[in-house]
């Protein structure tokens, strides 16, 4: 970034500016209002990057969880498609085995999942 300053004039209210005055009397002679308003700015630009960087990881964590659950919910349709086509015990069987183990087996899946990730 360049040292050279940009001028620049705004207008504001009088009550703006009556604020303004006030804010600047409490301080040092050395704080102007100029500085005030520089402060003011800064700050504004400071929270408004801090507000975009918070969307955009907001949004890439939520894309990564959609995309996880489409690929369990995937999976799961897959076994299901398959044991609809070999045969009824065996979905009857795996229901139950989901119901007593369903958490073990995402945590295996998730574990492998990320196991690859990491080595991409």
């Amino acid at each position: 970034m360049s040292n050279k300053s940009i001028r620049r004039s705004l207008s504001m209210t009088p009550e703006m500016a009556g604020r303004l005055n006030q804010i600047a009397s409490t301080k040092p002679r050395n704080v102007t209002e100029a500085n005030l308003i520089r402060e003011a700015i800064r700050r504004y630009l400071d929270e408004q990057e801090d507000l975009t960087s918070s969307r955009k990881h907001f949004q890439r964590s939520f894309r990564e969880r959609i995309d996880y659950l489409e690929e369990a919910v995937t999976f799961q349709l897959n076994v299901l498609i398959y044991l609809l086509a070999t045969d009824e015990t065996h979905l009857r069987d795996a229901i139950i085995a989901a119901k007593q183990d369903g958490e073990t087996l995402l945590a295996q899946m998730k574990a492998v999942r990320d196991l690859r990730e990491s080595g991409d």
